[in-house]
């Protein structure tokens, strides 16, 4: 500010008739707008009339050679701190008649010193209210080391280098193999709700399920109709009663239906299949999918088949969640995940509940980034490098690379026990001023990018869901910030300043 404050005052001393120079003897020169005007010789000399270079105030001069009463150059001396000094310069274009007094240079200098003292006020008061993209990288690191582990106003600055990465580790993965198996289930059996299908046979004609048809040929079988089955387990077989199937598999029911025809029929054979297998079915759900209740065939149901037959989730893969229950029991993952993962599709079971969701694992990037987003995290492997490329980078004009930050939590207990006798030091209980670390900490780490090792050490951080990035703005940013916002106001306010002086100096006269 100092040298924005020296800049203005050069150029208002210039427009209000103020010499930037120390004169030995002093002189003040008006000019009009057609740079004409009048000047007060030094003491003791002979008013001359001659041209002075445009713009510029001079006392204490004598002239070299006569000055042309046009256009034209000139030569002179004056008296400066560097000592006498010789001018050939341009006139501007009148000549100027010198003459008078120097009794109005303390009201004029006076006037420009209030009006410049308003404009310098105005821009002083106005640095602290710039508009910012968040703190400097000062204000994380403080005025310690900065590749010191330190702790600071309730969280810790974590300097990245290889023995962070050697201690970092990976983000918890839930696994659906917890509660689940990647080998086929048994068979449950036939249950209540479900619909069997019955056929009954004999060896020969002429028997309890013997028919004969338009042509006079016989038959030995009949397909009994669909039977639901009932909540008491048990379906109705013709001469044979209520026959218990419930928790029984097919080919259990067939041999109880066997045995109960043997007396009635002639060496009878039954087939018993299941044509809706409701008691086996999983309920999929959630607004990322078209929710369905499928039937799981003898075969088995892997997870991702069980998707598929619903239509697939309607969101994209990295947005998606999966959600596996079973006997109270949730785990929830990625679907990235689980299309990556083979060792995750597993076999779902009679009563599973299956939810899909749209609940992307998110980053948040903030300060001098190509953008400020919020972006969603691909897979598990995703690293800084990385999930700046997805902002854009940094900002060339703006960012700071010594203040690349990632705000993140990590358990107190584990931190403790990295950095104890580093950024820690255990403490009797009750002591002032220590803190007591339970559960999760904020955690900054900071990294430095204007160092090839930096970028290095981007490349292998590995970003966590709900981790925020925050680049900090180069510390020439907030002076940029003030000639940017003071380029439209600094002219029209020197202009002011020469309009008051010129208004003075009428008045005085």
């Amino acid at each position: 500010m100092f040298a924005l404050f020296t800049l203005v005052a050069r150029q208002c001393g210039r427009r209000c008739g103020m010499c930037p120079l120390r004169w030995r003897r002093r002189a003040l020169c008006f000019l009009t707008g057609s740079g004409s005007g009048r000047m007060a010789a030094a003491s003791g000399e002979t008013p001359v009339a001659i041209s002075t270079p445009c713009g510029d105030r001079v006392g204490g001069m004598r002239a070299l050679a006569p000055a042309p009463a046009g256009t034209g150059r000139i030569s002179m001396e004056y008296q400066s701190m560097a000592g006498t000094q010789r001018v050939r310069g341009e006139t501007c274009g009148t000549a100027v008649a010198c003459s008078g007094s120097s009794r109005k240079e303390p009201q004029r200098r006076r006037v420009a010193g209030v009006a410049l003292s308003a404009l310098m006020a105005g821009l002083l008061s106005g640095c602290a209210a710039l508009p910012a993209a968040g703190p400097t990288a000062g204000a994380f690191v403080g005025n310690v080391d900065e590749t010191a582990v330190q702790w600071r106003d309730g969280y810790l600055l974590v300097p990245v280098d290889p023995t962070v990465l050697a201690y970092q580790q990976e983000e918890p993965r839930p696994t659906f193999r917890a509660i689940a198996s990647r080998s086929l289930p048994s068979d449950t059996g036939i249950g209540v709700g479900d619909v069997v299908q019955v056929t009954l046979f004999e060896a020969g004609v002429g028997g309890l399920f013997s028919s004969l048809n338009a042509g006079g040929q016989g038959s030995s079988s009949v397909a009994l109709p669909q039977q639901q089955v009932a909540r008491d387990g048990s379906i109705t077989i013709p001469y044979a009663g209520r026959v218990q199937v419930a928790g029984s598999t097919a080919s259990t029911v067939e041999k109880r239906i066997v045995a109960a025809l043997r007396d009635r029929a002639i060496e009878p054979q039954a087939v018993v299949s299941v044509a809706q297998g409701n008691s086996t079915a999983v309920t999929v759900t959630g607004d990322a999918v078209a929710g369905a209740s499928v039937p799981i065939p003898t075969s088995g149901l892997k997870l991702l088949d069980l998707i598929a037959r619903v239509g697939g989730p309607r969101t994209p893969i990295y947005e998606t969640a999966v959600s596996l229950t079973r006997s109270g029991r949730t785990v929830q993952m990625p679907f990235s995940e689980l299309v990556n993962n083979p060792e995750e599709d597993v076999y779902v079971r009679p009563g599973d509940v299956v939810l899909l969701t749209r609940q992307p694992r998110t980053y948040v990037a903030l300060g001098a980034t190509g953008s400020n987003n919020q972006l969603p995290l691909q897979g598990y492997q995703m690293s800084l490098a990385e999930a700046l490329a997805q902002v854009g980078g940094l900002n060339p004009t703006l960012a700071n690379p010594m203040g690349v930050f990632v705000l993140r939590r990590e358990p107190g207990p584990e931190m403790l026990a990295r950095y104890e006798g580093a950024a820690f030091e255990r403490t009797a209980p009750g002591e002032p001023g220590a803190t007591r670390l339970s559960g999760d900490v904020p955690v900054i780490y900071r990294f430095n990018l204007r160092e090839p090792s930096g970028l290095i050490y981007a490349q292998d951080f590995r970003i966590h869901s709900g981790d925020m990035i925050y680049v900090a703005t180069a510390p020439y940013v907030p002076v940029k910030q003030v000639f940017d916002a003071l380029s439209g106001v600094v002219s029209p306010a020197l202009s002011t300043v020469s309009t008051v002086s010129v208004a003075a100096d009428r008045l005085s006269k």
